[in-house]
């Protein structure tokens, strides 16, 4: 029996038709049926942090100080409150502090970086963070999350 081969020309001729059809490049039919198929794909959209998903924007105008919001204890009794100042403007506090025994007031507070300063009895004061150790009272030193008046002699820790 004997096979008919095409002759080499031929067959490269072949390839080539057969090379070009798979590429979609030289039949316009076969480049639109492939953006078609692109077309009707599924997009996906990349979210970076999923959790932030329909969150809102952050605030801008908010200051470390305002971490700082709440009652804060000394020793015998003492303490320090810091609350948002009642007109609700940014930076701005109203703090009560029962620094002695025998006084207590409250203060108009203001931010300042990574402190709050106020005036009480004619001197100006700041709050910082500290230690327990900076704030002078033995009931105090272990703790690590304080804010200082005046380091050695007024803090406070929650």
């Amino acid at each position: 029996m004997r096979f008919s081969l095409m002759p080499q020309s031929l067959a490269g001729a072949a390839l080539m038709l057969l090379a070009s059809g798979c590429s979609g490049g030289a039949d316009p039919d076969s480049a639109n049926g492939s953006n078609q198929a692109a077309a009707s794909a599924p997009t996906i959209e990349n979210v970076a942090e999923p959790d932030a998903v329909g969150a809102a924007p952050a605030p801008t105008d908010r200051m470390a100080t305002d971490d700082w919001v709440g009652r804060w204890t000394g020793p015998e009794g003492l303490f320090l409150d810091i609350q948002p100042s009642p007109d609700g403007r940014p930076g701005h506090y109203a703090v009560a502090n029962k620094d002695t025994l025998d006084r207590q007031g409250t203060y108009d507070g203001v931010a300042d970086g990574a402190m709050i300063r106020f005036t009480r009895d004619g001197k100006d004061l700041t709050i910082r963070p500290g230690t327990g150790a900076e704030t002078g009272f033995k009931w105090l030193a272990e703790k690590e999350n304080c804010l200082i008046v005046i380091a050695g002699e007024e803090g406070y820790c929650r």
